[in-house]
């Protein structure tokens, strides 16, 4: 997939060269390193491979496939085992204990400090945003490799990730694959980590040394989705996948933005199995994640069981509608302002320049190409459908 396996290999070398404490092959409990159809002295091994990519199927954000399923089940850079988790947030993980591996830059228009042309860390820019979050991944990496015989135990028990705990905070947009021809059987998207196939990626990534993405691009040309793109400290760049956008409708806006990154917190834990079969979440209803974000805004339906009125039930909640207490930004403004997006609290948040409370998504970024759509929505005058 990234175009040889030459490559592939390059890339095992960089990422033993973060300071990683652990052999491949020696641990175990891991088993032996698929890197990419070939085990690290070139014998060709079947089963997933550490360096097989997939991109998030509403912004088109590449990870590995090992990468994918730690960061979206272990906490996805809110909770349990994330830096930006805190008290009640880390559900009961021990401070300091980070497997977030979410990719120190993701859209450079929300970071100048990762556009191209980009500094060397090792230069004057060591204190920059984007440098500190590498460091942060390339720490948290390191984690990963120090604690990897227990992850894969816990996570063959099924004590990790921790039951309805874990459900409550778990990231479930699908990861889709790009379709391989050596492999025709493997399905469209990466499956869960409660699956037999999903421990297996998850072991084969931990034994290759649990290597990152860290950095992507918007490619220039369709061709380039999910290639390689420059590097700069050897750090790993892989340009976009495709993506999904909405359209400019709340409908669509609410299902293609709202219900993947906002409804993790804005709505009340639910265990049913969703009867709108235009879930984008293969049938997961999320929500539960944080009381008091769910005390804040509440921004779900009325059938607990289908949420496909949920877009609609939803609307009042936030179009015209006044920031609401206990939330931090009670009397500070409105949700969204219909025809008035930079007044919009909902816009504000999302470009982190918002005058109360924290950026949100908590713990992550929406990307520039989706923010654009929710302005626009607005900038109509907050259209339903």
């Amino acid at each position: 997939m990234l175009g040889d396996r030459t490559h592939s290999r390059s890339l095992l070398v960089l990422a033993m060269g973060f300071g990683l404490t652990t052999l491949v092959g020696c641990k175990r409990d891991l088993g032996e390193c698929n890197l990419d159809g070939q085990t690290a002295e070139g014998r060709p091994i079947d089963g997933p491979a550490a360096f097989d990519i997939v991109y998030r199927q509403t912004d088109g954000l590449p990870m590995y496939e090992g990468q994918a399923l730690v960061q979206s089940t272990c906490g996805d850079g809110s909770f349990c085992h994330a830096p930006a988790a805190v008290g009640g947030d880390r559900i009961g993980v021990p401070a300091g204990l980070n497997f977030d591996v979410n990719l120190a830059c993701t859209d450079e228009s929300q970071d100048p400090t990762c556009a191209q042309p980009i500094q060397s860390c090792a230069g004057g820019q060591a204190g920059s945003a984007y440098c500190v979050r590498l460091k942060g991944l390339h720490d948290n990496q390191n984690q990963v490799n120090n604690w990897a015989e227990g992850m894969i135990q816990e996570i063959r028990s099924g004590t990790m990730p921790p039951g309805a705990a874990g459900q409550r905070v778990r990231n479930n947009t699908p990861w889709i694959r790009t379709p391989d021809a050596d492999r025709p059987g493997r399905a469209d998207e990466l499956p869960s980590i409660d699956s037999d196939e999903g421990r297996e990626v998850v072991r084969n990534w931990l034994a290759c040394q649990a290597p990152v993405i860290a950095r992507t691009a918007i490619p220039p040309s369709a061709a380039l989705e999910l290639q390689p793109c420059q590097r700069v400290d050897e750090e790993i760049c892989i340009y976009g996948g495709p993506g999904e956008l909405p359209a400019p409708v709340w409908d669509e806006i609410y299902f293609g933005i709202m219900f993947t990154e906002c409804l993790i917190c804005h709505a009340p834990a639910n265990g049913n199995i969703d009867q709108n079969p235009n879930n984008p979440q293969g049938g997961v209803i999320p929500g539960g994640a944080s009381p008091l974000g769910l005390a804040a805004l509440d921004m779900s339906g009325v059938d607990l069981m289908d949420t496909s009125n949920w877009a609609s039930d939803s609307y009042p909640a936030v179009v015209d509608a006044l920031a609401a207490d206990p939330g931090e930004c009670a009397g500070f403004g409105t949700i969204v302002v219909p025809f008035n997006s930079a007044g919009s609290i909902m816009v504000q948040k999302m470009r982190n320049m918002q005058t109360c409370g924290d950026r949100m998504p908590l713990g992550g970024s929406i990307g520039e190409a989706r923010i654009e759509v929710v302005e626009e929505w607005i900038d109509l005058g907050a259209p339903l459908q």
